[in-house]
């Protein structure tokens, strides 16, 4: 390459930054600003995860069900924290109520607030299958069934089918609700759940036996006034 190329290829560079710098300067000033920030929210994130922890590990040392104001600072630190120890004190919460004062209510609100704190897979099905557990004691059985349906690992699927089989007998919906006891059953489960399933199925076939000869009773009268008339 000639001396002359050379210099006519600098002064095209030298004319290319002269014509475009006032829109490199600031791509390459926003991407380092991004770059800084980005890590400095990482940081800040870590560090608040670690003072939650701290809080956390300190009010749950401290938690005495017998004291409301106990309660009152797990809860405003829940409601303060959407992080996982913010999960784990809805959780502590909720069970208290379910447990202690029988709120079913509050137990589901707390635990519906804990949900969208988390994207683990593993505890938004322990969190949905609890949540399912408290609506079918407030008898509001298809958001029940609606919130099992939100679990989509097979792993749980014992557990929601077990649920389900319940919700189905409260509905008389006996046959969804072998259906459903079967499905629990087709997973690998403790001896003693298992049977316990077992028998919640035999009662959802003897109540489904009872419903169809019902339904047939009542077609053959229909059946025969039909032909009267």
């Amino acid at each position: 390459m000639s001396h002359s190329d050379t210099e006519e290829q600098l002064l095209k560079l030298r004319e290319f930054f002269a014509k475009t710098w006032k829109i490199i300067v600031p791509v390459i000033v926003l991407i380092f600003v991004i770059m800084f920030g980005w890590h400095f929210w990482q940081s800040h994130k870590a560090e608040q995860l670690l003072i939650a922890s701290d809080k956390y590990e300190s009010l749950l040392t401290q938690f005495n069900p017998t004291d409301p104001k106990s309660i009152d600072d797990l809860v405003n630190f829940a409601n303060e924290n959407d992080n996982i120890y913010g999960v784990f004190a809805d959780l502590k919460v909720a069970q208290f109520y379910v447990v202690q004062s029988k709120d079913f209510a509050g137990a589901e609100s707390l635990l519906i607030n804990a949900r969208k704190k988390t994207n683990s897979e593993i505890v938004l099905a322990i969190i949905n299958i609890r949540i399912a557990k408290l609506q079918y004691q407030l008898e509001k059985y298809q958001d029940s069934l609606d919130t099992l349906d939100r679990i989509k690992n097979a792993k749980w699927a014992s557990a929601v089918n077990d649920i389900r089989g319940d919700i189905f007998v409260k509905l008389e919906k006996y046959a969804d609700a072998c259906n459903a006891y079967n499905l629990a059953l087709s997973s690998s489960l403790p001896e003693k759940l298992a049977e316990y399933i077992k028998i919640k199925l035999n009662q959802a076939e003897i109540l489904k036996s009872k419903q169809v000869f019902e339904q047939e009773k009542v077609a053959k009268q229909k059946d025969s006034e039909t032909k009267t008339n």
